[in-house]
């Protein structure tokens, strides 16, 4: 249990509900694109050219580490104009699935998880994500809502895979 005090009294509340206040965010959802798995993956995961491509989500990207399949990358990262400075670890299973995991800065355990299937003509991506809104961002983000962000962000990729 935690307690609080507003004025002179002292509330009891359950540590369960106050987390409440900077829960994980769980958004899932689908695009389909008109492309091949491989083109997909090799876009969506090769986080060295969001910075070219989408410019107006990762002003700035920062390669700390790579290895066989995660590399550690500084990235800041805008979402519904709110600009999160984050270090990530990118994960990849080509073609098939890449993972981001932020491992550090304002939105520190939230995550991205894409997942490509190839269908006849085309490719669906499964977004999965939970952004964590820290409980130093939490009073003022708290009430704010990602999916139309994340949604907007991943039309961009489409259109970017579909012009190459």
């Amino acid at each position: 249990m935690i307690y609080s005090h507003v004025g002179a009294q002292s509330k009891r509340k359950n540590l369960h509900q106050i987390n409440l206040l900077y829960a994980l965010s769980k958004i899932i959802f689908e695009k389909t694109v008109k492309s091949e798995p491989d083109k997909v993956f090799d876009i969506i995961s090769n986080f060295e050219n969001f910075e070219k491509l989408l410019p107006e989500h990762y002003p700035s990207i920062i390669i700390k580490s790579v290895r066989d399949e995660s590399s550690l990358v500084s990235e800041h990262l805008k979402l519904d104009d709110d600009e999160f400075i984050i270090m990530a670890k990118h994960f990849s299973e080509p073609p098939s699935r890449h993972e981001m995991r932020v491992v550090g800065g304002d939105i520190k355990g939230s995550y991205i998880i894409e997942k490509i299937i190839p269908l006849e003509s085309e490719v669906k991506i499964i977004v999965e994500a939970e952004i964590n809104i820290s409980k130093r961002l939490g009073g003022l983000l708290k009430n704010k809502n990602y999916d139309n962000a994340l949604e907007s962000l991943y039309d961009k990729f489409v259109s970017v895979i579909e012009k190459t």
